[in-house]
């Protein structure tokens, strides 16, 4: 199988996505581990907005304390989803606002991000600050240590919001823009239908069973940077062996 490797975004830009789709994580406060349902990069800054039950936030007193966030990327789209392709390790010190402030900080936040559980906060939820003084991202690339300065001024992928839906779409069986995206990195395709696990600005990541019946995983990236979803469309179109105009131009949407 023929390895094609191409242009993957930064660390940071990586970790910044998960963050943003922050499908499911957790906040450990000395020996207390809390589920969080909503995790909000604050703009320019690496710190983030994390809404927590309120009858976790007892042990955040007075100053703040150190706390530990722990995210896990699932893929959410298609027959992959709830996969883990990467996680997110930030440690920092937690402190809490007060109740106005924290309903004052969710209506911003809700013009971005909007999330039922912003309409709990101050009842039943707290947002609550970590200020993030290290930041780990672990995945296939291995283990790596992120400047906090990197992650504010970094941003996350511009499809992260919209990338279960392509997925989703895209590795239905119905739809053949996966296998012929496979041909460019094997001959012949394997009996187990490939997968499309990622979705980028600048590539796609593809997971297909070789002979020996391990997954092996490819990167195939674009000619092309994109930042809109029309020309997402196109650079699929291209990998999939398509024209880059299709007589069709809502084949490829989700």
């Amino acid at each position: 199988m023929r390895s094609l490797v191409g242009p993957v975004p930064e660390p940071a830009e990586r970790a910044a996505s998960a963050l943003r789709r922050c499908p499911r994580s957790t906040l450990e406060l000395g020996a207390d581990t809390s589920e969080v349902s909503l995790v909000h990069q604050v703009p320019d800054t690496a710190d983030l907005w994390v809404a927590l039950p309120m009858a976790d936030v007892a042990t955040v007193g007075f100053g703040g304390v150190r706390a530990r966030l722990e995210v896990l990327d699932e893929i959410t789209g298609g027959a992959a989803e709830g996969r883990c392709r990467r996680i997110v390790v930030v440690e920092g010190l937690l402190e809490l606002p007060g109740v106005r402030a924290q309903r004052s900080t969710a209506a911003r936040i809700a013009r971005d991000l909007p999330d039922p559980v912003l309409l709990d906060v101050g009842a039943g939820v707290a947002l609550v600050r970590l200020r993030a003084s290290r930041i780990v991202l672990t995945d296939s690339s291995g283990v790596t240590d992120i400047d906090p300065e990197d992650l504010a001024t970094s941003g996350p992928d511009p499809f992260a919001d919209l990338e279960g839906h392509w997925l989703d779409h895209l590795n239905d069986p119905r739809c053949q823009v996966v296998p012929r995206m496979a041909l460019r990195v094997c001959r012949c395709l394997p009996s187990e239908r490939p997968l499309l696990v990622g979705i980028d600005r600048v590539g796609v990541d593809i997971e297909l069973v070789g002979r020996d019946g391990r997954v092996h995983r490819e990167r195939l990236p674009f000619t092309e940077e994109c930042t809109s979803a029309t020309e997402l469309g196109t650079q699929l179109r291209l990998l999939a062996g398509a024209s880059r105009y299709p007589l069709d131009r809502a084949a490829l949407r989700p």
